[in-house]
């Protein structure tokens, strides 16, 4: 391991390069390195024309991954999620990047495989949407249609009878990981990061690809500081390590949270840290109001998942006030347990957290069906019960952790609020991100929950299950382009 400073990483990124690396929101994302690169284009015009590989979103709309956001600076970008990063979103959208985008915990995991020296992975995760090679293979636009060679990324195969996605492994050439403390050896520590997320499993793809391994860390530390079972990447893995000179500005913990904060990573949920937990995490009624309905449907003992927006703004404190918070398990896809989960620039972490766990382990838990119900937000939805969450007005969203999710989850609740100015119903989603035939054929059980009504979907479409009696609810329904069945419109 050989400790460089900042200015010297350009040097080590090749024009051309298939560029990985770690992080989500702002948790884990080694910004310095990003800065430096960007610096460095925008000086020299070098690092140029990179392929850069991201499982989960890593930005809070300026930082992260949007320094990249560069015409020239990258000519295709593979990853999950860019709600919170726009440049990016744009910069894909208008076409200026070929655009790739994949599952999250796919690419999570697929880092596994290609550190292994397999060809790929199968998985069910994607059938039936944009990701599938048969209705678009996760090419978002018309760069990426042209140049992307067919099967690249995903194909279908049948084993036993039954379809998959064959997930197809690829080259990396250099990887950005983070963490906490590194010691002259080389041994890399997470202990003082909200979660270890994929470093481990980037770091040894891109060492048996023969590539290059760069590491930002707080602070270098002396051999035996750092515990065994402390460390997450062993010395062999690492090949260059880079103080960071301002941590506040380029080593958060999360957005919010500047310096190491304690409550993110240790701590059982008892009743002051709730209130406290409540304080940090302000929401208002009537996206609350939309938790409350679908927290209806849990029930004692369930592992729950939240995604971002409105599930991970509402359900915690809705669990809380049903006094369900204590029976049953949250969790957030970045390896988070108990706790209260945060929202937007801060998603991925949890506040008094019972348990962390890696990226990809989680993702495993969840892709096998270990969620009884996830709360999931919505952008389209239309009478087949298909939902959009990733290409939005234009711009490139992703799907993030959602398709991953969504597809092992027992039951699929979509949080959505009707009191906003433009309506969610449509009657053709932009792009297919959940598919509704494809949950009725796995015997999936499959919500929608407002502030005023529940609707399930069933071999008939959408149907009310219950409804306030209001006016602003039968004017909620009613507002609805399709017939809802049970509903004064059918």
């Amino acid at each position: 391991m050989k400790i460089i400073t900042p200015d010297q990483v350009p040097a080590l990124v090749p024009d051309g390069a298939t560029v990985v690396s770690d992080g989500m929101t702002m948790m884990g994302v080694a910004d310095e390195l990003f800065a430096v690169l960007e610096t460095s284009f925008l000086g020299t015009n070098s690092p140029r024309d990179l392929t850069w590989v991201h499982a989960a979103g890593q930005s809070n709309r300026v930082a992260g991954l949007a320094r990249i956001a560069h015409d020239g600076m990258v000519r295709r970008v593979v990853g999950s999620h860019w709600g919170l990063n726009p440049p990016v979103g744009e910069l894909l959208g208008q076409d200026r990047a070929e655009g790739v985008c994949l599952p999250q915990g796919q690419l999570s995991t697929l880092f596994r495989s290609i550190a292994a020296g397999r060809p790929g992975q199968l998985s069910t995760v994607g059938l039936a949407t944009y990701v599938d090679p048969r209705l678009g293979a996760g090419l978002i636009n018309d760069s990426a249609r042209s140049n992307v060679a067919e099967g690249e990324y995903v194909q279908i195969v049948e084993v036993n009878g039954e379809e998959y996605i064959f997930y197809r492994a690829f080259d990396l050439d250099v990887a950005l990981i983070r963490g906490s403390a590194i010691d002259t050896d080389g041994n890399l520590s997470h202990r003082e990061e909200v979660s270890g997320l994929d470093a481990l499993a980037i770091a040894q793809a891109v060492h048996n690809c023969g590539g290059v391994v760069i590491a930002q860390v707080r602070e270098i530390v002396e051999p035996g500081d750092i515990d065994a079972r402390d460390v997450t990447v062993p010395a062999p893995l690492v090949d260059y390590t880079v103080v960071c000179t301002d941590p506040q500005t380029y080593h958060r913990q999360s957005d919010s949270y500047p310096e190491v904060d304690r409550g993110l990573v240790s701590g059982h949920m008892d009743a002051d840290r709730l209130r406290h937990a409540f304080e940090v995490q302000e929401t208002p009624e009537h996206r609350l109001n939309v938790g409350r309905r679908g927290v209806g449907l849990v029930k004692y003992g369930d592992v729950i998942n939240v995604g971002t927006g409105i599930p991970a703004d509402t359900v915690g404190k809705a669990l809380a006030e049903a006094d369900l918070l204590p029976e049953v398990h949250l969790t957030v896809e970045s390896g988070t347990y108990g706790g209260l989960p945060l929202g937007v620039v801060d998603f991925g972490c949890s506040v008094h957290p019972s348990a962390i766990v890696g990226h990809p382990q989680q993702m495993d838990f969840y892709n096998g069906g270990g969620v009884d119900i996830t709360f999931m937000g919505a952008g389209q939805i239309d009478p087949h019960g298909d939902i959009n969450v990733s290409f939005l007005g234009g711009n490139a969203i992703g799907c993030g952790g959602f398709m991953d999710i969504v597809d092992g989850a027992r039951t699929v609740c979509f949080l959505v609020s009707v009191s906003g100015r433009h309506s969610k119903y449509t009657d053709h989603v932009d792009q297919i991100s959940f598919s509704g035939a494809q949950a009725l054929r796995k015997g999936q059980k499959v919500y929608i929950a407002t502030e005023y009504y529940l609707l399930a979907f069933t071999e008939d479409g959408w149907a009310l299950q219950d409804c306030d009696d209001s006016d602003d609810a039968r004017a909620a329904i009613e507002r609805i382009p399709f017939t809802i069945t049970g509903a004064n419109n059918d």
